[in-house]
């Protein structure tokens, strides 16, 4: 396998060097499906003549707008893989592949999903080389969207400028990071790898060497997202808590931020059940079937809990959906409080 890999970074980094610009990407899902199940789930066929080396599957999918337009791209599956954790490949811009791959995605009926990349797990990546800080690396473009939807609309950074600034202006503002193209130093002699990492979960290749950013998509990467999951996989029987950093719902005047999140989710309805004295509202993912309780339990916090046998898949689609809206939270685990009917009649729930 080693060899193998080594066949495959050797040729992206060939291609990037002939084709400028590159527009490799790498796309990061989610699922517990075994590897045939996997393949057969979003229609792949085996790869004959792949034009990507080490690629054993493969399928080209075709979306046509409303507007006329045809967006096509192709996906190949890597045998590169962590616990949950799937990654394809296309050689299409992100702006081209990603209504495709929702496409694609649509199909598995809520076995597979893109990883939504936080916003530490965009930080972390900055730093290819522990030998470079934050500082060294250079931020070629963000854009960013305000965690309060009422304060402004996105905010494009076309300014060069080094990571750490970048990263603290997205911090202090409280907004919501949805792109951004680095510049990462790999050597001492001032050699830079480029690339473009994405919110919905993929990251586009540039240029420049590939081997430290090829360990970062094939193991160091992998390894984070699977850890990152694994509350959603213990979810049954528990509260799924987020726990923003600031407080978003000081009220009832705020609740239909939480309304419109949800109703962006795709292939979903959500059902507002009463907002006094909290918020309860009740999500059905019509993909898998999953049903879902929505809870605002304090001026920062949300509590969802899955009925019956959810998916993982269908918690990281909410979990998207309310930090696309807002921003990164803490993801914990809670067991539901249990009372007696003496506590119901003497009114202690």
């Amino acid at each position: 396998m080693t060899n193998i890999l080594e066949q495959f970074r050797s040729w992206v980094e060939k291609k990037a060097n002939e084709e400028k610009p590159f527009t490799g990407t790498f796309w990061f899902l989610f699922s517990t499906l075994s590897e045939s199940d996997f393949n057969s789930a979003l229609g792949f066929q085996p790869a004959k003549q792949s034009v990507v080396p080490i690629a054993d599957y493969s399928r080209t999918v075709v979306v046509r707008k409303r507007t006329g337009t045809v967006l096509e791209a192709t996906f190949h599956h890597l045998p590169i893989h962590h616990e949950t954790v799937r990654i394809l490949f296309s050689l299409e811009k992100p702006a081209q592949a990603l209504r495709p791959m929702y496409h694609l995605l649509a199909r598995t009926r809520g076995a597979a999903s893109l990883f939504p990349f936080s916003h530490p797990v965009m930080k972390e990546c900055c730093r290819l080389n522990p030998k470079f800080s934050l500082e060294d690396t250079r931020v070629v473009r963000g854009v960013s969207y305000p965690s309060r939807p009422n304060d402004g609309g996105a905010d494009i950074n076309l300014q060069p400028g080094n990571a750490a600034t970048f990263f603290a202006r997205v911090e202090d503002e409280k907004r919501v990071l949805k792109t951004a193209t680095f510049l990462v130093p790999t050597t001492a002699d001032n050699i830079y790898c480029e690339f473009k990492i994405g919110r919905p979960g993929y990251l586009n290749y540039r240029s420049g060497p590939f081997d430290l950013l090829f360990e970062l998509i094939s193991d160091r990467l992998p390894k984070r997202l699977a850890t990152s999951a694994r509350p959603f996989e213990r979810a049954k029987g528990h509260y799924v808590e987020f726990r923003f950093p600031e407080p978003l719902f000081v009220g009832p005047a705020n609740y239909h931020v939480v309304m419109d999140a949800l109703s962006r989710l795709p292939r979903t309805s959500v059902a507002l059940l009463h907002t006094n004295p909290y918020f309860h509202a009740a999500l059905t993912n019509y993909e898998d079937g999953g049903e879902f309780d929505i809870f605002i339990t304090g001026h920062s916090t949300i509590h969802v809990r899955g009925q019956g046998d959810v998916s993982p898949a269908s918690f990281l689609r909410i979990q998207n959906g309310l930090t696309e809206q807002f921003s990164d939270a803490q993801i914990s685990l809670e067991q539901p409080a249990e009372h007696s009917f003496k506590d119901l009649i003497e009114g202690r729930v």
